[in-house]
């Protein structure tokens, strides 16, 4: 699960300014297999995302963002399987158009590949994978006597 601290900046027409707190490995005591560019910021260091319709947030309110693993995998699938399926698609159809021109085989084959790869890139992209925010719940809870 890909995680981050974040003090929330703004709340403004339906989308939350977050600022990262914290340094983006920490937990990562194996290696983070790129999970700590996820959440990439602005050119001002703020992660800005639509805000939940169930939970209010204020500036200055602690919370955490994350991406559960299985969130994780469907990114991964959107944007390098999605990319790989266009590229097959694309040269088996090519191909087929080769057959009928077989003099060109080769150029439509190639033709194919490239145009369903970019097709496949540019759907693939539309789906960018989606964090949850959830407040933080403090650390240490006030004792009781």
């Amino acid at each position: 699960m890909a995680e981050r601290q974040v003090e929330v900046v703004a709340v403004h027409a339906g989308e939350l300014r977050l600022r990262l707190l914290g340094s983006a490995c920490d937990g990562c005591a194996g290696g983070c297999g790129g999970r700590c560019s996820l959440f990439a910021t602005d050119d001002g260091g703020e992660y800005r995302m639509p805000a939940p319709e169930a939970t209010r947030f204020v500036p200055g309110q602690h919370a955490r963002l994350h991406l559960d693993d299985a969130g994780l995998r469907r990114a991964a699938w959107r944007g390098y399987g999605v990319a790989w399926m266009g590229l097959l698609l694309g040269a088996g159809l090519g191909a087929a158009a080769g057959l009928l021109w077989p003099a060109q085989a080769d150029l439509l084959t190639l033709a194919g590949l490239l145009a369903g790869t970019f097709a496949a890139v540019r759907f693939s992209k539309r789906h960018l994978p989606e964090p949850r925010l959830t407040a933080a719940v403090p650390d240490v809870l006030p004792h009781r006597a």
